[in-house]
C-alpha cells in the first residue's frame, strides 16, 4: 500500500529524520530539488527555457535549489521571487545566495513586473510551480494569486512542487486560485490533496520521490493508505481444487419492489460474480419474476407484499436461517414496510451484513442502532446518504471526505465505504484505505447496486469486513476501467457486474 500524509505527518516525519537521525534540512531541500530537476529534464531540452517561480518558504526553497542545479548542468533557466529575499526561510535564503553565486539569472517579482513575468512565460517549455507548500490554509490574493492565474495561460509544461500552489496538503477542497499542473513531483509520501477531489484534479500526474526520509517514518505517520494491486489481490478467497459451492457461503440480498427489480437484480448479478456459493433474493412478490429472469444463477423468495409494491415488512426469518451474509438496500423503498423490515433483520440478524440505499437512507440520523453488533457491517453510501446518516450537508462532507468518513465508522461501530472519486474505506480505529480504481462511467443508475452484492459476496464467503470493502471497491472500478473500452461514457450497470469476473482475473494473475 502507498502511504497517505496529513500536514502534521509529514512535519513529523521530516523532524524524526532531521533531528533526530541527523540528516541536515539542506540535504532534504537538495535531494527534493534533483528530483524535480529529473522530471523537468524528461520533458525538456537543455536549450529549453524553465522559468522557476518560487515563494519564500521552503517550497520555494526547493525550488531556487532546483534552479541552480539545472544552470550548473548547462540548462537554460530563469527564478523568480515572488516574496521579498528579506523574508525568506532559513534555508530559502541559503538557497537564494547559493543562487546568486553560481551565477542563476533571477529576478524578484514585482506588481510592476508582471508584464514581463508574462512575456518570459510565454517562452518557457516548462514553468516550475514553487511558490507554496503544503502548510497553505486561505485562498491566495494579491500578487500571489495573479501569478497563479498567468501560470495557468502557459502553453508549456507545469511542474508542481510537492502540491500545486493555492491548494492546502490536508483536503480536497479549492481554497480559491490554484495551479493547474500537468505534472507533481512530491517528496516522501503522498498528501491528501493527493487524492482527494476537486483539489487532485489540479495535480495532473503525481511522482513521489524519495529524498532520504526512511519509509517506515513516513509509515508511522500515514493516515491513509492507497490500495495496489498486490494488496487487493492476497484478500482475494482462495478457490480449492476440491471446492463445492458450500465452501463459499450464501448471500442473502433484501432488495426490490414493484418497479425496482431491477436493482436487486443487478446486486444479485455482482453476488453471483464474486463468488458467492448460493445466492438468495428476499423481495416483494412482484419483483420475484423480472429478477428471475435476469439471474437465473439466484434463488428468490417471495416476501409479504403491501399495496404501495413494497414488503409489508414481515416473512424474513426463514430466508435469514440459511445466510451467511446478508445485504439490504438497492431498491427496498422508504414506506413503513421496508421500514420495519430493517428493524426486524436488525433485531434478528447478528452474521455479517451491508446496508446501502433505502437502507441506510431509513437509518438517518441512526448510527448508533448498529454499534452493538459484533459482526462485521459495512455500510456503502454516497455523500448525500452519509450526510442523511450524520445530519449533515453532502457539501460538508465533500469539504473533508476522510473525517467524516471515519466519524461515521465511529458512530455505527462499522466500516464505511464512502463513494466517490478515490472511494474512501474507514473504520474507527487505523488507517483509511484509498481505491485508486473507477472512472467517471460509473456515474450511472445502478452502479451502487452492483458494488453492493459484490461487497456481501465477500462477507458471505468469510472476508473480514475491511478487507471485503476494498476487495469490491477495487473490483468494481476496475471493471469499470476495462469496461470502458467499449463504454466511453457512462458503463451502464449491468456492463460493470459483467466485467467482474475479467477484474478479479487480473488479480488472480498476482497471486495463482
Amino acid at each position: 500500500m502507498v502511504p497517505v500524509v496529513d500536514n502534521l505527518g509529514m512535519r513529523a516525519a521530516d523532524r524524526h529524520t532531521i533531528e533526530e537521525l541527523g540528516l541536515p534540512s539542506l540535504v532534504l531541500m537538495e535531494q527534493a530539488a534533483a528530483a524535480v530537476n529529473a522530471a523537468v529534464e524528461e520533458r525538456c531540452e537543455s536549450t529549453d527555457l524553465v522559468v522557476v517561480l518560487c515563494g519564500r518558504g521552503n517550497n520555494g526553497g526547493d525550488g531556487l535549489a532546483m534552479a541552480r542545479q539545472r544552470h550548473a548542468s548547462g540548462g537554460l533557466v530563469e527564478a523568480v521571487l515572488v516574496a521579498d529575499p528579506g523574508e525568506l526561510s532559513q534555508d530559502a535564503a541559503v538557497q537564494w545566495e547559493l543562487a546568486g553565486r553560481f551565477g542563476v539569472p533571477r529576478r524578484v517579482l514585482t506588481e510592476e513586473g508582471l508584464p514581463a513575468l508574462e512575456e518570459l512565460l510565454t517562452k518557457a517549455a516548462v514553468v516550475v510551480d514553487a511558490l507554496y507548500g503544503t502548510g497553505l490554509d486561505r485562498a491566495l490574493s494579491g500578487l500571489p494569486a495573479q501569478v497563479v492565474e498567468l501560470i495557468n495561460t502557459v502553453e508549456g509544461e507545469v511542474v508542481a512542487v510537492d502540491i500545486p500552489s493555492g491548494l492546502s496538503g490536508n483536503s480536497g477542497v479549492l481554497l480559491g486560485p490554484a495551479v493547474e499542473a500537468d505534472l507533481t513531483v512530491t517528496f516522501g509520501a503522498l498528501k491528501w490533496v493527493h487524492v482527494l477531489s476537486p483539489a487532485a484534479l489540479c495535480c495532473g500526474d503525481v511522482v513521489v520521490a524519495d529524498i532520504g526520509i526512511p519509509q517506515a517514518a513516513v509509515e508511522k505517520v500515514a493516515s491513509g493508505f492507497v490500495l495496489e494491486d498486490q494488496d487487493v489481490a492476497d484478500f482475494l478467497p482462495h478457490r480449492a481444487p476440491d471446492a463445492h459451492k458450500g465452501h463459499f457461503g450464501h448471500l442473502l440480498l433484501v432488495a426490490g419492489r414493484r418497479g425496482r427489480a431491477g436493482a436487486a437484480a443487478l446486486a444479485a448479478k455482482a453476488g453471483v460474480r464474486g463468488g458467492a456459493g448460493l445466492v438468495t433474493v428476499a423481495t416483494a412478490v412482484d419483483a420475484v419474476s423480472p429478477i428471475q429472469a435476469q439471474v437465473p444463477e439466484a434463488m428468490v423468495d417471495p416476501l409479504p407484499t403491501g399495496e404501495d409494491g413494497s414488503v409489508s415488512g414481515e416473512g424474513i426469518e426463514e430466508s435469514l436461517g440459511k445466510a451467511t451474509a446478508v445485504a439490504v438496500g438497492p431498491g427496498l423503498g422508504l414506506g413503513e414496510g421496508p421500514r420495519r423490515l430493517l428493524s426486524r433483520i436488525l433485531e434478528l440478524w447478528s452474521g455479517p451484513l451491508v446496508l446501502d440505499a433505502d437502507a441506510l437512507t431509513l437509518l438517518a440520523g441512526q448510527l448508533e442502532k448498529l454499534k452493538g453488533r459484533t459482526a462485521p457491517t459495512v455500510l456503502t453510501p454516497h455523500p448525500g446518504e452519509l450526510a442523511r446518516l450524520l445530519g449533515v450537508t453532502s457539501a460538508q462532507v465533500q469539504e473533508d471526505r476522510p473525517a467524516w468518513a471515519r466519524k461515521a465508522a465511529e458512530l455505527c461501530g462499522g466500516t464505511v465505504v464512502l463513494k466517490g472519486f478515490h472511494t474512501l474505506v474507514a473504520e474507527a480505529e487505523g488507517p483509511l484505505w484509498i481505491n485508486p480504481t473507477g472512472s467517471p462511467g460509473l456515474a450511472s443508475g445502478g452502479a451502487g447496486d452492483v458494488l453492493t452484492g459484490l461487497i456481501g459476496s465477500f462477507l458471505a464467503q468469510g472476508l473480514p469486513a475491511k478487507q471485503a470493502a476494498a476487495l469490491g471497491v477495487f473490483l468494481h472500478g476496475r471493471a469499470a476501467e476495462l469496461a470502458g473500452k467499449r463504454f466511453p461514457g457512462a458503463v451502464p450497470a449491468s456492463v460493470v457486474a459483467r466485467m467482474i469476473p475479467r477484474a478479479e482475473a487480473e488479480l488472480r494473475e498476482l497471486v495463482w
